[in-house]
Order: C-alpha cells, then sequence, then structure tokens
C-alpha cells in the first residue's frame, strides 16, 4: 500500500485517539471556591496536566504523520530524476518564504526533470508563507516545533459570562463577558457573608474552611501555536484534509487517475 496513505491513515487513527481523550477526560475545568469562614469566593481554572501532555503527545503524532505522508509523496513523484545518492536523500516537499522564492529555487527544473504539470500543479498549492496555503505551512512548521517541545494544548475560557456563571452561582458579580479569564488561579473575587462556627459546624464544612465546585461552562480546546479562535480539533482536522489534498494533487500529476483512484 501506498507509504503516504498509511501516514494519512496513522493520523486519522491519532485523531481519534485525541477525540475521545477529549471526551473520557477533561484537560481544563473551572471551579467556584468558597471561604465559609472570610466569606471570600473566587472562580478558577484547573489543567490535569497528565491529560495535557497526553493530548501534546498525540498532536505531535498527528503533525508528524502529516508532514511524512506529503514527504513521501513528493519523494516518489521526484526521486527517480535526481541527480545522485545524495540529492535523493534530501529531497523534501519544499516550503518558501514566498511565491518569488518558489518560482526561483524550486519550479525552474522540474519541468524537464518530471514534467511541466507537476511544477504547475506544485505551485497550485501556493506552499509559501506570504499569501501562500497557511494551513500547508502550518504542518511543516508544527512538525519541526515539536521536534524541540510539545505542541501544548491550551483552555479557552473567553466564552464565559457573568448571566452564565449566575445561573450557577447566583451572587456572582454581574457585566462579566468576553474577556480573557481561565488558566490563573483566581479569576474573579468577591465576597458574600461569612457563615457563623456555628453554621460551619452545622453544614459539616471542612476545617480548611474551604469548598470547591465544578462549574459547568464551555471551555474550548485551543491550539495557540497554530489557531487560537478554533478548537484544536477542528483545526488538526483541517490540516488533515490539507494533507490529503496535497498528496492527491501530487499524485495526479505523475500517475494515470485510474492508478491514483485505486490506491
Amino acid at each position: 500500500m501506498d507509504s503516504a496513505l498509511l501516514k494519512i491513515q496513522r493520523a486519522e487513527k491519532h485523531y481519534s485517539e485525541l477525540s475521545v481523550l477529549f471526551v473520557k477526560k477533561k484537560p481544563f475545568r473551572y471551579f467556584l471556591e468558597t471561604n465559609c469562614k472570610t466569606g471570600q469566593r473566587a472562580t478558577f481554572a484547573k489543567r490535569d496536566m497528565v491529560v495535557v501532555n497526553d493530548a501534546a503527545i498525540i498532536i505531535g503524532d498527528i503533525i508528524h504523520n502529516l508532514r511524512a505522508a506529503i514527504d513521501h509523496t513528493y519523494w516518489n513523484c521526484t526521486s527517480d530524476f535526481a541527480k545522485s545518492e545524495g540529492e535523493k536523500k534530501s529531497i523534501q516537499f519544499p516550503i518558501t518564504s514566498n511565491e518569488d522564492a518558489l518560482q526561483k529555487s524550486i519550479l525552474p527544473g522540474l519541468p524537464k526533470r518530471v514534467s511541466e504539470s507537476f511544477a504547475k500543479d506544485l505551485a497550485s498549492l501556493k506552499p509559501y508563507r506570504e499569501n501562500g496555503n497557511k494551513l500547508l505551512c502550518a504542518i511543516h512548521d508544527l512538525d519541526v516545533m515539536d521536534k524541540h517541545k510539545l505542541l501544548i494544548p491550551t483552555g479557552n475560557f473567553t466564552k464565559i459570562t457573568s448571566a452564565m456563571l449566575q445561573q450557577q452561582v447566583p451572587d456572582f458579580p454581574s457585566g462579566l463577558m468576553g474577556v480573557g479569564i481561565g488558566n490563573c488561579h483566581r479569576d474573579v473575587v468577591w465576597h458574600i457573608k461569612p457563615m457563623t462556627w456555628t453554621q460551619r459546624r452545622k453544614a459539616r464544612i471542612p476545617a480548611s474552611n474551604i469548598i470547591e465546585k465544578e462549574l459547568n461552562v464551555p471551555v474550548d480546546i485551543i491550539l495557540n501555536d497554530l489557531d487560537f479562535s478554533k478548537p484544536a480539533l477542528e483545526v488538526l482536522k483541517e490540516l488533515i484534509e490539507v494533507a490529503k489534498n496535497v498528496v492527491n494533487v501530487l499524485k495526479e500529476s505523475v500517475e494515470p487517475k485510474e492508478l491514483v483512484k485505486s490506491s
């Protein structure tokens, strides 16, 4: 079977694994803390670093397999035209700074060495950063980044509003919406009437006088290194589709369409 297809399938398997992880375990949660003795209340986020790190490893595997799928296809399309073993070993799908760099450094030799249609189709993918295919470039950049550090997902708590929290915490302050809260020890702090010693004893408040309650709020899991405006799963799905398209476009440039469809 085509090695690029195997890499895509592996990326999709990791994507399913990540989806299941986010359903079964919450990497980010939001809490209400009440000091029954002082009357101080606060909301704050908690993150489960075990889950976050597991997710980061899976995300890195997704990205690496997508980059590998693209490189495998490009190598299969061009390696027979390499002038030496050294050149063949250095083959990888090109990502350039802009269209001009692609036109000058990558495309000139391709029509004669592979085919004119291959050079044209490669150019159509816009594999450059300036006004090019941002998601395609992101696959390359994130793969490089993952070699040096984990691609850590982050909790996005900006959809929380006062009205939403007041449904669960009636005394929560009003007027809060669209702000960047979360990932702090305390986001919002306010005070209510403290409980007396007798009240705390009757309510069986712990010796610390602190009680915590998890709140039901929307928390998107995002990748700041990729796109903080969309959930991580949504953007990763887009990257998978981009990689599939690159593989198909390059293969159709050098193989009969019947062979591409059957592979």
